[in-house]
């Protein structure tokens, strides 16, 4: 790291600027795109950067304190999102030191490549490919790759430039000159920033070495299946004879060259292997000699000495009966549902990635599906699910089921920690006690007429006394 980059300090000035206005697909690219590759904290502060740039394409001198504060980052933090636009060509960094005001940086932010040159660069799509996995990979070039319409049977009809608009060729050689201004006015200076995965940690001369020893050719296009070797390289530390040895299993006998597509594929096998399936942890009787309804019989018992609910047995049991494909779609049928494309190949993953046993995905549908109330599965909850407990070795349904109450528990309990942290939290308010015969009024007595004349008596004698006086 190069001595400027260890000296950034939060009392540095620096200026944000950019040659051509971005339009919302760039936006679009930046975010579905580039975020997997240079993180959140990467794409805000891209985004940050270019908000603080003006009509005239630069923006007013600001300090890195500005930014560490907007984006709430510390300095480290900073400068690892700022490497990573930079290597990946979002950004480009020019510092400019000023004997009275100190180092001055001018942090020039580059367009995104559009979706189609994205793709066939082969260093951008292998990185994004390795980011975000196969089947997010496959649903990004859905999203972007140029739509087919289809106007077969149709005739076009639509007018042409020059019977709508008045135009003279003549005036293409009076204007020339000015044309020529305004096309150079808008090339652009500083050329896009190439994007190479190229290290000095592997020896291309080596590898290349390896291949002519075996007769293997490269392929015609030579420098993007260089960069595709140093990208696998940087991925799975794939050394230089192991690089070969891919070579090898993947070549077109006629031609001795290196087939792209089946390098990568080979690759991929061998670093994206399928898990084996653990085999549930059943509770048998293996010493006695059981039929298999015997077995359930037994089963059935053991899970009711274990504690188990009627209804946690019978989704154990279920479980335990039924693929998970079927068990998914008995389900979504109990509710007149029908299951999607999505979730069936999120199964099949489940099934060949997870090494969870199927009677554990099973639960894990139930849980997700009937429990979490979720209409359909998405891949990326389940898969969150899923690795949680492989890494927690749950592999019986009990298990799972054991979890999954363990997991409610928790929840339960921090739901009433935030209510007696609100109840403790809330104003005391002040109670008044109310006087006794507010709550037991002594009921009224009526005087007999006698009683009341007495009492008016001497009332109205207290009256004339008063007045004497």
């Amino acid at each position: 790291m190069r001595d400027d980059r260890k000296g950034i300090q939060p009392k540095h000035i620096l200026t944000a600027a950019i040659s051509t206005p971005l339009t919302d697909q760039d936006i679009k690219v930046l975010t579905f795109l580039y975020q997997p590759i240079v993180g959140a904290n990467g794409l805000s502060l891209y985004l940050t950067l270019l908000s603080e740039i003006d009509e005239n394409g630069q923006s007013d001198e600001l300090f890195h304190a500005d930014i560490i504060t907007m984006l709430d980052l510390s300095i480290q933090q900073l400068q690892q999102a700022r490497e990573k636009l930079e290597g990946i060509g979002l950004l480009e960094t020019f510092l400019k030191k000023d004997n009275v005001l100190g180092p001055h940086y001018l942090y020039l932010l580059r367009p995104p490549e559009t979706s189609q040159r994205f793709f066939q660069d082969d260093v951008l799509a292998l990185v994004l490919l390795n980011r975000v996995g196969q089947r997010k990979f496959a649903k990004l070039v859905e999203r972007f790759q140029p739509k087919i319409i289809d106007t077969a049977g149709c005739e076009n009809i639509s007018a042409s430039f020059n019977t709508v608009y008045a135009f003279k060729e003549e005036q293409i050689v009076a204007e020339n000159q000015r044309l020529q201004q305004v096309k150079t006015s808008f090339d652009n200076q500083l050329s896009a920033k190439n994007v190479s995965a190229k290290t000095n940690s592997f020896d291309w001369s080596c590898f290349v070495e390896g291949l002519h020893r075996l007769g293997i050719q490269l392929p015609e296009d030579e420098n993007t299946f260089k960069e595709e070797v140093y990208v696998f390289h940087l991925l799975y530390g794939i050394t230089e004879l192991d690089m070969v040895d891919f070579a090898s299993k993947s070549f077109d006998y006629y031609t001795s060259r290196i087939v792209k597509k089946e390098f990568e594929r080979t690759i991929y096998q061998a670093f994206d292997m399928d898990k084996k399936q653990h085999s549930s942890a059943l509770m048998r009787n293996e010493t006695a000699d059981l039929s298999p309804s015997e077995q359930q019989t037994y089963r059935y018992n053991s899970l009711q000495l274990a504690g188990f609910s009627q209804l946690d047995i019978q989704v154990i049991l279920d479980s335990e009966q039924h693929a998970p494909l079927q068990y998914l779609e008995a389900l979504k049928k109990e509710r007149g549902g029908y299951t999607t494309p999505q979730e069936r190949s999120l199964i099949k993953y489940l099934v060949t990635k997870s090494g969870l046993p199927n009677s554990v995905i099973n639960v894990l549908i139930n849980y997700v599906y009937n429990i979490q109330q979720q209409p359909t599965l998405k891949a990326e909850y389940v898969n969150r699910i899923a690795n949680e407990w492989a890494q927690s070795e749950i592999n019986s349904p009990e298990k799972a089921i054991e979890h999954v109450r363990e997991l409610a528990k928790k929840s339960q309990e921090k739901q009433q920690q935030r209510k007696q942290q609100y109840q403790g939290k809330r104003p005391m308010l002040r109670q008044e006690t109310l006087p006794d015969w507010v709550e037991h009024p002594v009921s009224e007595k009526k005087l007999s007429k006698e009683k009341q004349a007495q009492l008016e008596e001497e009332l109205q004698n207290l009256l004339n006394g008063e007045e004497d006086k």
